[in-house]
């Protein structure tokens, strides 16, 4: 039990510490904001075809909030976010895993962003609103998430490569112990962001009439 504890400890501590290095972070949040501007341009001039099936979708996911219960909101809410995390997992075990991850943040700021723009643009002021208050707060902790998740696979997959270019690595002894170990704890955090999301949903879905 002493042993868990001190790998727990030592888990979170050096995932506190790998946030120095802040080039990555900056590198992934840039790509993620590229994802958000890209997708307003692409609602503000997009044709209506586009818009006819994004409002199908968003209509379709509103009202399934609007019936589910807090169970079927908790799955919808965790099961996108721990798709990214377990891509990201996997990439950062390849050794070519570098550009792979770094498309991820891209696609889910392009999703975020295509989505919320959607709302704003369609429903204006209530849209605004609804972003604010049930959309974006659950968004914005998965992709920091996801942002997190894609600096440790960054190390893993670099790694990796040294290693079959028969370079030193900077990783410890026990990198993919604690590698999984990271993984598990951003899962934890995962989990508590869905349940936040569902709670959200439930008490504040039902005051947002958007069709």
């Amino acid at each position: 039990m002493k042993y868990r504890n001190q790998s727990f400890n030592s888990s979170l501590k050096s995932m506190i510490l790998s946030m120095k290095d802040s080039w990555r972070i900056a590198l992934l949040t840039s790509l993620f904001i590229c994802g958000l501007i890209i997708s307003s341009f692409v609602i503000k001039n997009g044709n209506s075809l586009l818009s006819g099936q994004l409002n199908e979708i968003i209509k379709a996911s509103i009202l399934k909030r609007n019936s589910s219960g807090f169970l079927m909101l908790f799955l919808d809410s965790f099961t996108p976010s721990e798709l990214y995390l377990v891509l990201c997992f996997t990439f950062g075990l390849c050794a070519v895993g570098v550009p792979l991850i770094s498309v991820l943040p891209f696609i889910k700021g392009f999703s975020v962003g295509l989505i919320g723009s959607y709302i704003y643009s369609v429903y204006a002021v209530k849209g605004v609103c609804y972003c604010l208050l049930i959309y974006f707060p659950a968004q914005i902790i998965s992709s920091a998430l996801l942002i997190y998740a894609c600096n440790e696979g960054y190390y893993m997959a670099t790694d990796i490569f040294s290693l079959i270019q028969e370079k030193p690595v900077t990783s410890e002894n026990n990198a993919f112990r604690l590698y999984i170990t990271r993984f598990l704890i951003l899962t934890a955090f995962c989990i508590a962001a869905a349940l936040c999301d569902s709670l959200i949903s439930v008490l504040f879905t039902r005051f947002f009439n958007l069709f």
